[in-house]
């Protein structure tokens, strides 16, 4: 055994699992929990490259035998929650004859530990196989590992909104880590739902498991589903409202912030596009659309609305409205923080069950919008905005957070807010990681073409990992976008789909809102060593999409220029 400088196998899982890997002090024997040996084995994987060596170096060749027996010894593991003897002999082996070898190490003989750290990792990962979903997956059976995450998961959701259970919890870190022995300052594992069909990276390796970063960096919270999943192959039908309707100018105040480097910070005021309306106006509103709606079908399953539409507290009480009179299941719009000192820009998702509001998360926007002397002059502002100055939002964008949220069987939707589409630290490493079935981006933006740069994002996250992306923004913003006289554009949203050609979805003069179905399928999937997935992945398809117009005389708080 030879000895290379710089950090060691061992002293890297020393620094993942501080407390041991089965108590204090002690690393020699396996972790008992799976994901725990996931994130020891993963941080060596993405420390050391060792994916880019997978099946291509020679001695380190995975064939047919390798994937078999990998997920026979993951299969046991996941039946009898105690790692299986070859578990055991492997990370002995690893530890033992190769702790004190450098990570970086690019010899010939490092072959052999990664082998054993790729073959570790691997089992891990079978050994989740349906972790965070619910029980009863297709072409898979159910696992005391996966029953056991799910009802912890589920318990948790359920404590938060006032459940009389207790609440014993069997993973101190959820719901941001289904570690027991790593803490989430360190790193984060959380389930996944898919894996890139492009690329050689860590996340190509894996089905079922994401490492993920600390939650200094960005907290992730996995969430159930609020109520029993639907079917895999179910439609999902979204009222797509894109409100405001009218922005004006005066939305876009200066904030009294001294000017530095030619750079002043504004705010957004959604009391210039809400006027009189009160949460039971609007909510009617959103009802007659509903109602409207089901003539084409029914029922409805969600509204969606862009980036900013409404203040929360509105929001709040919006939603508890419509939990009692309608029959969706979610609502989703960006808000606008409207507490005294608190300036925030938020996604928020209000989860439905039994008529009233189950959950309601809010996920603030990461990065601040920045307003250049073109876009003043492209969205009009110039009478409000200096365009000789650069804008940015005043937004608080401490503490970082996202949520992944099952809502059908298999199936994951995560929101993001306009930037965070595009900026890849800190959120999108997570979407990259998890894979969300179904992206949504609230945008406060111009029209949505394939050519723009939300069109080119929606774009990578489809390519990968492969998520299914719809990006909404407001009729106003994108009516204010265009010069007088010109041919208006009205694509208020963009839908991009894997293996699939961008779709523009323009609203008709007239109408205010769209009606899009979501079909699904379930496709096979496959990691860098060969492991298949047994086609229980669902990806998102562009069913149909309808223009709904509101059935009576427009109320007098809402101002419709379309």
């Amino acid at each position: 055994m030879s000895v290379s400088t710089g950090l060691s196998i061992l002293g890297l899982i020393k620094f993942i699992l501080p407390d041991g890997s089965t108590e204090p002090n002690e690393w020699n024997a396996a972790c008992d929990w799976p994901p725990d040996l996931f994130a020891a084995v993963a941080a060596l994987a993405e420390r050391s490259g060792l994916y880019s060596e997978a099946g291509w170096a020679a001695g380190f060749e995975i064939d047919d035998n390798w994937v078999s027996d990998t997920r026979r010894i993951g299969g046991l593991w996941a039946d009898q929650v105690t790692p299986p003897q070859e578990v055991e002999e492997l990370w002995s082996e690893l530890i033992t004859d190769y702790g004190e070898e450098s990570l970086y190490s690019r010899s010939p003989e490092s072959l052999k530990w990664k082998s054993i750290a790729l073959r570790l990792l691997s089992i891990a990962d079978e050994a989740c196989a349906g972790i965070g979903f619910a029980p009863g997956r297709p072409l898979e059976s159910e696992s005391p590992i996966q029953y056991l995450v799910y009802e912890e998961f589920y318990n948790l959701a359920a404590h938060r909104v006032g459940s009389a259970a207790s609440l014993e919890k069997l993973l101190p870190y959820l719901p941001y880590s289904l570690c027991v022995r790593v803490p989430p300052s360190i790193a984060c594992v959380q389930p996944k739902a898919s894996t890139p069909a492009v690329g050689c990276t860590l996340r190509s390796l894996t089905h079922h498991l994401a490492l993920l970063p600390s939650v200094a960096n960005v907290a992730t919270t996995w969430q159930p589903a609020a109520s029993k999943p639907g079917k895999p192959r179910e439609p999902f039908n979204i009222l797509i409202v894109p409100f405001p309707f009218h922005v004006p100018g005066t939305s876009f105040t200066p904030a009294s912030d001294p000017e530095r480097r030619n750079e002043r910070p504004f705010t957004l005021k959604p009391s210039a596009w809400m006027g009189k309306a009160t949460a039971k106006d609007f909510a009617d509103f959103l009802i007659k659309l509903i109602r409207e709606a089901k003539g084409e079908l029914e029922p409805v399953h969600a509204i969606v609305m862009p980036e900013t539409a409404l203040p929360t507290t509105f929001a709040n009480q919006v939603a508890a409205i419509l939990a009692k009179r309608t029959s969706l299941e979610l609502l989703i719009t960006g808000v606008v923080a409207d507490r005294e000192n608190e300036l925030r820009n938020m996604a928020a998702m209000y989860r439905f069950l039994d008529q009233s509001v189950a959950s309601a998360t809010f996920q603030s926007k990461h990065h601040r919008w920045i307003l250049s002397g073109d876009q003043v002059r492209r969205y009009h502002l110039g009478h409000v905005l200096d365009p000789n100055c650069k804008w940015w939002e005043k937004i608080d964008v401490s503490y970082r957070a996202c949520y992944v949220t099952t809502f059908r069987a298999q199936a994951t939707l995560a929101v993001l807010v306009c930037e965070d589409l595009a900026r890849y630290d800190p959120v999108l490493t997570v979407m990259n990681a998890i894979g969300p079935n179904l992206v949504v981006a609230l945008l406060m933006d111009g029209p949505q073409l394939e050519q723009r740069w939300s069109g080119r994002y929606a774009t990578a996250l489809a390519e990968d990992p492969g998520s299914a992306v719809l990006t909404v923004t407001s009729l106003g913003m994108v009516l204010r976008s265009s010069m007088p006289g010109d041919t208006e554009n009205r694509e208020i949203a963009l839908w991009k789909q894997p293996n699939g050609q961008a779709r523009p979805l323009k609203l008709p003069k007239g109408d205010h809102a769209l009606l899009v179905t979501l079909t699904s399928r379930l496709v096979e999937q496959y990691t860098l060593d060969g492991r298949g997935d047994g086609g229980s992945t669902v990806q998102f398809e562009l069913g149909a999409a309808r223009p709904v117009r509101y059935p009576h005389r427009l109320p007098r708080w809402l101002v419709f220029k379309g």
